[in-house]
């Protein structure tokens, strides 16, 4: 007899709204959620791994007020801020424990943003960065964007060579093969990569020179190398495979380091250079064409 009842208030509570007054209020709730310039935004908040991106690629073009203005940065502060865990660090996400991904990330984010070094929550940090050894142990996301900055050698990146898009559809490793959302990352990065593009006033830039300090400690590559703080001192090459062991989810097997390592040798073995020179002039012509088929038909999103 309650089930009846529970159905029979149902059935009175719907008929009590016509479709006019439900869909009025819809237009009207949706109507609050539209931005001034007739979009709607989505929220995408929560990895500390996006945002930086945004960031870092507006202070490299410039700081076009277009892109982020002087109140969505000061927001951007205010939300790195409020997200920063007790022991220094930030997490891969808001609710991931502080991770050196997040952390580096976050860090440079907060700096290019105006946020000066000498802040409280700044140097506590710098503190946890250094702790880990410095951002050499960061993994390799954070590096490839520390790379476009300035902030990083290329040399310490391990290799994505554009030019894999040129190898035939049935390889088994193609990049056409991998998950759109990897496939999507890979090529533009093999281009940024592949013409080893860096921030062009990174060596007179007084905050990327100021994080050429911060980001750097005396705990060298963490078996013992100490090269001090000095940026020029550090040994590219060796910092390839390092990761800090709370960002290790998934250690690097031995056949993908043996083929990283085979990549090095193709890309710093000078009797390569002709070749490998030759065919990359393909790889990015082939990356810059996708990537502008990929916008046209995306419409530009």
């Amino acid at each position: 007899d309650d089930d009846d009842d529970d159905d029979d208030n149902h059935k009175s509570s719907s008929a009590a709204i016509p479709i006019q007054e439900a869909t009025r209020k819809a237009v009207h709730f949706y109507s609050m959620l539209q931005t001034n310039d007739g979009h709607w935004g989505g929220d995408y908040g929560g990895p500390h791994f996006l945002m930086p991106g945004i960031i870092i690629a507006w202070y490299i073009m410039g700081r076009p007020s277009l892109m982020l203005n002087q109140s969505q940065c000061e927001l951007m502060v205010h939300y790195l801020k409020v997200h920063q865990q007790v022991d220094g660090g930030w997490g891969t996400h808001i609710e991931s424990p502080s991770t050196m991904f997040g952390s580096v990330l976050s860090y440079v984010s907060l700096r290019l943003l105006g946020v000066k070094a000498e802040e409280e929550y700044m140097l506590h940090a710098k503190k946890f960065i250094h702790k880990e050894n410095g951002a050499v142990m960061t993994s390799s996301w954070a590096k490839f964007w520390l790379c476009l900055l300035g902030c990083m050698e290329w040399e310490g990146h391990n290799s994505v060579p554009p030019e894999i898009w040129l190898l035939p559809n049935w390889f088994p490793f193609h990049p056409g093969r991998m998950w759109c959302h990897a496939r999507m990352v890979y090529l533009p990065m093999g281009y940024c990569y592949g013409s080893r593009f860096v921030y062009e006033h990174a060596e007179t830039d007084v905050i990327v020179q100021a994080l050429r300090k911060e980001l750097y400690c005396s705990h060298g590559d963490g078996n013992g190398d100490d090269y001090g703080t000095t940026y020029a001192k550090i040994p590219w090459t060796k910092t390839r495979h390092m990761v800090a062991e709370m960002d290790n989810y998934s250690p690097l097997p031995f056949v993908m380091e043996l083929a990283q390592n085979c990549l090095d040798v193709y890309e710093t073995l000078p009797i390569l250079q002709p070749i490998k020179n030759f065919v990359r002039a393909y790889g990015l012509k082939f990356c810059s064409d996708y990537m502008e088929a990929e916008d046209l038909q995306t419409n530009f999103i």
